[in-house]
């Protein structure tokens, strides 16, 4: 069977063949050019329904390798083996196991993987008790996915991540329909919704960092887990700057606030003033009105903005001289609704004479902010440019996208300037 990246090209080629055709002008090239479109989406259903069955059976394939190993995957051991070009045992069947995945996937693999049921299952398990014949697991650490939840923002504030996809994704999103009263017997009109289609699409990231020899010659658990950390942090840190404010170009997936910035005149956009300007309660308020509007508020609505702003948010009153502030008592909440903060929130922009000193806010249902991760994480190991500090140099590659799927359902301010 043919690797999914391949049906995909071809599907793609077919698509725009067709496009390029005038079906008046040869109807029976047009119509046999139809079927082969047809061919090849049944060829790519069917690829991914195998490809379905493979992680599954990939899930009960690394548990009885780690019963039969009588431990858990070991991150640490698999960099260090690695990086003296020598994997062995368990690391060595799971590298293999991800080198299978990237193939049936059409992924480019540039070092050794570990597959996405490496990172589905608890890191850290300990199999100490007798029982299937041999040993239960008793100790577990997050899933890696879990992990890297954990660690953004966005996702704490509801955004929807989806893991182990298999091909693009498309998510459909629909108009209102109307509804309206009739006379008995009276015909009415009918009302179709308008469907948008947006498609999450891997889109390949590298992470550069370094771990010490000496580190990576460690066996404790606590060790383990200060790896699976540093990667997880650094893997979150990309991920969430894209959900934010990704450009939507040269490779970068688009966030939030450049999709708003992408709707014609902006209307979700909203503004303090020429040059921008702080934070008042009236603005605060505005960015819920938006939504409220335009019939968004629903889902898992939320405010997030940079540690900055939030700084100005606890030391600016709602009016003078009442000492009650914007974000007064439980800083958890603004508004009524959840507020988060990260600084990966811009506080660079520019408005007007306030130039690259502007902050963001953002408010709006995060469940429509959507999170994809496909396959595992093809990790090169390069233990020769940094030998002379005694570190060695670790690349991770993997595939992820966010998109956002109703731009309506986020309003922003970009102009805030603060006190910090």
């Amino acid at each position: 069977m043919r690797n999914i990246a391949e049906i995909r090209r071809d599907l793609s080629a077919q698509i725009a063949t067709i496009k390029g055709m005038d079906p008046k002008a040869d109807k029976a090239a047009y119509d046999a050019a139809v079927e082969k479109a047809v061919e090849l989406t049944k060829e790519l259903e069917n690829a991914n329904k195998v490809e379905l069955a493979e992680q599954r059976l990939a899930d009960k394939q690394l548990s009885d390798l780690e019963k039969d190993a009588k431990r858990s995957f070991s991150i640490v051991k698999f960099l260090r083996e690695a990086a003296e070009g020598k994997l062995s045992g368990l690391e060595k069947e799971v590298a293999e196991m991800g080198a299978q995945e990237y193939e049936r996937l059409g992924l480019s693999k540039k070092g050794f993987v570990l597959p996405a049921a490496a990172l589905r299952a608890s890191a850290g398990q300990n199999y100490t008790t007798n029982t299937d014949g041999g040993y239960a697991k008793v100790e577990q650490m997050p899933r890696y996915i879990d992990g890297l939840k954990d660690r953004m923002a966005v996702a704490k504030l509801g955004a929807t991540v989806l893991g182990d996809l298999i091909g693009t994704v498309p998510v459909v999103s629909a108009g209102a329909m109307t509804a309206a009263w009739y006379a008995e017997g009276a015909t009415a009109s009918v009302s179709k919704a308008a469907f948008a289609k947006v498609t999450l699409t891997p889109h390949r990231n590298a992470i550069v960092g370094a771990f010490s020899k000496d580190l990576l010659r460690q066996t404790s658990l606590d060790i383990e887990q200060i790896v699976w950390n540093k990667i997880q942090e650094a893997h979150a840190h990309l991920l969430e700057a894209a959900c934010i404010n990704g450009s939507g170009s040269s490779n970068q997936p688009q966030g939030i606030l450049t999709a708003l910035a992408a709707v014609t005149n902006t209307p979700n956009i909203i503004a303090i003033g020429t040059n921008g300007g702080p934070i008042t309660w009236a603005k605060v308020v505005a960015l819920e009105t938006k939504i409220n509007a335009g019939n968004a508020n629903r889902g898992k609505l939320a405010y997030l903005t940079n540690a900055k702003v939030v700084g100005d948010l606890k030391t600016i009153e709602r009016a003078s001289n009442t000492a009650r502030f914007l974000l007064d008592g439980n800083f958890d909440k603004l508004n009524g609704y959840p507020i988060e903060w990260t600084n990966l929130v811009p506080s660079n922009l520019t408005k007007g004479t306030a130039s690259q000193v502007c902050s963001a806010m953002i408010f709006g249902n995060f469940e429509d902010l959507y999170i994809g991760h496909w396959g595992g994480i093809d990790i090169v190991v390069d233990p020769y440019t940094l030998a002379a500090n005694g570190d060695v140099r670790i690349v991770l590659n993997s595939w992820d996208d966010c998109k956002v799927v109703e731009p309506a359902s986020f309003a922003a301010i970009v102009d805030l300037t603060t006190n910090a």
